[in-house]
C-alpha cells in the first residue's frame, strides 16, 4: 500500500504546487513562496521513499535521504510564516504589524537552528522496509519538537484566523497535521505523517 500511496502523494503535492504558481501569478506574496519552497522538499520526500526499493540499500539511497531530513530541517518552520503571511495578506489585522511579522520569522529560524543543531548534525541513519517501500529512518528515534512547535503555533495562528475571519480551514489543517504526525511510525510508516501535510498545505492554499 505504501508503495502506492507515496508516489500518489508526490503527484498530489505537484498538484498544489502548481496551484501554488497559479496563485502566486495572479498576486505576489511571499507566503506563496515559501510555501512553494516547502511543496519542493515534500514532493521530494515522498520521491525518495517512492524509488527507494529500486535504488537499493547502500551509501547513494542513504545520501539521497539525509537530504530528506535536510528539507524538513530548513523548511517545516517555515510553515509558520507561511500561515502568518497568508494572513496578513487575507487582511487578518493581528499580523499585519512589521513587528509580529518579525517576530514569526526569528521564532522560524530559531526553530531551524535548533533542529538543525541538535538533531541533523547528530543525525544517524538506518534502513528500514514498511510496506513495499525502503528508505532510511533515525537510527536513534527522538521527538521532533520543532515540527511539533510549528505546527501547534500554525494552530493558534489558524485560530486567530477562524475568530477574525471565520475561516477555520487552517486550524482543521493544523489539527489534522499534528494528530496524525502523532501516530507511530513503526505502525504506519511514512504514510500517515505524509498525508496529513497534504491537508495541512491545502488549507494554507485555500486560505489564499
Amino acid at each position: 500500500m505504501a508503495a502506492i500511496l507515496h508516489p500518489i502523494y508526490a503527484l498530489a503535492h505537484f498538484a498544489l504546487a502548481i496551484w501554488g504558481i497559479h496563485l502566486f501569478q495572479q498576486s505576489i506574496n511571499i507566503g506563496t513562496i515559501l510555501l512553494l519552497i516547502v511543496l519542493t522538499g515534500l514532493i521530494y520526500d515522498n520521491l525518495i521513499i517512492s524509488i527507494g526499493s529500486c535504488i537499493g540499500e547502500g551509501e547513494v539511497l542513504e545520501f539521497l535521504n539525509r537530504l530528506r531530513f535536510l528539507f524538513h530541517t530548513l523548511f517545516t518552520p517555515l510553515l509558520l510564516v507561511v500561515a502568518v503571511e497568508l494572513a496578513n495578506y487575507a487582511g487578518v489585522q493581528w499580523f499585519a504589524s512589521p513587528i509580529a511579522r518579525c517576530m514569526t520569522w526569528l521564532l522560524a529560524l530559531g526553530l531551524i537552528e535548533f533542529e538543525f543543531r541538535k538533531k541533523y548534525l547528530t543525525l544517524k541513519l538506518e534502513s528500514t522496509t514498511f510496506a513495499g517501500t525502503l528508505r532510511y529512518r533515525e537510527a536513534e528515534g527522538s521527538l521532533p519538537m520543532a515540527a511539533i512547535l510549528t505546527i501547534a503555533l500554525v494552530a493558534l495562528v489558524g485560530i486567530i484566523i477562524w475568530q477574525t475571519m471565520q475561516c477555520p480551514w487552517v486550524f482543521i489543517g493544523a489539527l489534522i497535521m499534528f494528530l496524525g504526525s502523532a501516530v507511530p511510525t513503526r505502525l504506519v510508516g511514512q504514510v500517515l505523517g505524509s498525508g496529513v501535510e497534504i491537508v495541512l498545505v491545502l488549507s494554507l492554499l485555500a486560505l489564499k
